[in-house]
């Protein structure tokens, strides 16, 4: 087990209080900030997902409310079920934050026995009178991930309209809702809009983190002699790393002397937009990662933890859908903006090249947002 954990002692609170005629300074005795514990399945914290996702928000929130954030990793299911007998038996944390379905049955146990101990299942749905649960309907925007992966793969003469899928693990539910929804979205394409555009069968890495098979995979779905796709699926997490390789493997070896013909990926579960510029490291010039499936849990988490200590904890269990901003595209906009757009969503095409996706492509995404949005379109999660 690995955590990742910062106390503070005690710190003094300096509350300023302004009124129409004068101003107050109100200086507290000694306070401990409560502390919340985050607990996820490895490979955890740095995977590129929901986790680091729920991490990010605690970070930039931190200044919002003052508390403690211990984050730990277990190995596998037993080792979770472990560490949260431990921090529930110890009796010093406020709310137990844990992150993916995969441990439901743990945290049911272990919730069960401790029944005076908040918890926050990120993720995944209990029903128990001490566990506040929240769902992300990412099949939804999966499905404008797949419409924007098929009009983007008919968008020029140089293009092949082929598009392929390339996942982590099979069994996990989260990749096969992602999967689901793109799929939906890609025949939408089809069906609706009349474009004429295949999509290869899906393969999976079998892992979270092996860049090297995703690497393979991607290579052999990028080679005009294989796959010959122009847009790949990928919801792979840390593997993303592989993809990244095999997009400039791709273009130095087939597309570096086509016009837009580039070999562009579609990223999931946090937002991976910059894993495709031409320098990581600068976070500046157009991304091959034309955009990246988010659930807001930085967002939904934050919002727990602030009913939490204020009192107003309850056993609930929430489903976030696609939330209805299309302001698209919007470059100057942080990722962490407003409260009013949690749920999930495709990220807003903040390195976006035009002529790789053009305006009618992102009003077309607009106008399907809002059907689903409102209901008019439905998005299964199975497919």
């Amino acid at each position: 087990m690995s955590s990742r954990s910062s106390i503070i002692g005690s710190i003094i609170i300096v509350v300023i209080v302004f009124s129409a005629v004068s101003s107050y300074i109100y200086i507290s005795g000694q306070y401990v900030p409560p502390d919340v514990a985050v607990v996820v399945r490895s490979p955890g914290f740095g995977d590129l997902s929901m986790a680091d996702q729920v991490m990010t928000g605690l970070d930039e929130l931190r200044g919002d409310i003052v508390v403690e954030y211990q984050y730990f990793t277990a190995e596998d299911e037993a080792d979770a079920q472990t560490i949260l007998e431990d921090l529930s038996a110890s009796r010093i944390y406020e709310l137990i934050v844990v992150i993916g379905g995969e441990l439901a049955n743990e945290l049911q146990t272990v919730a069960g026995n401790y029944n005076q101990q908040k918890y926050a299942f990120i993720g995944g749905t209990i029903n128990a009178p001490n566990i506040f649960s929240t769902t992300f309907s990412q099949n939804e925007a999966a499905y404008l991930a797949g419409i924007l992966a098929g009009m983007v793969s008919s968008s020029n003469a140089n293009m092949s309209g082929t598009v392929g899928i390339i996942g982590s693990v099979e069994t996990d539910p989260t990749v096969s809702k992602l999967i689901a929804g793109f799929k939906q979205g890609f025949d939408y394409v089809n069906s609706t809009l009349n474009y004429s555009i295949t999509l290869l069968p899906e393969v999976y890495v079998g892992s979270y983190n092996d860049s090297e098979t995703a690497e393979t995979l991607a290579i052999n779905m990028f080679d005009p002699a294989q796959g010959n796709a122009d847009v790949i699926f990928a919801p792979v997490r840390a593997s993303i790393m592989g993809i990244r390789n095999a997009m400039l493997y791709a273009n130095q070896t087939w597309f570096f002397n086509i016009t837009n013909r580039e070999p562009f990926i579609i990223a999931a579960e946090g937002n991976q937009d910059y894993l495709g510029l031409p320098d990581i490291e600068t976070r500046s010039g157009y991304s091959w990662v034309l955009t990246s499936v988010v659930p807001r849990s930085d967002l939904a988490v934050y919002r727990i933890i602030n009913a939490t200590l204020w009192d107003n904890f309850q056993s609930a269990t929430l489903r976030y859908r696609i939330n209805n901003n299309t302001n698209l595209p919007a470059t100057t906009k942080p990722i962490m903006h407003s409260m009013d757009d949690i749920g999930v969503n495709i990220t807003n095409f903040e390195f976006r090249n035009p002529n790789w996706v053009p305006d009618y492509i992102l009003d077309e995404i607009k106008d399907v947002r809002i059907d689903i949005f409102i209901g008019e379109i439905i998005v299964d999660e199975t497919y």
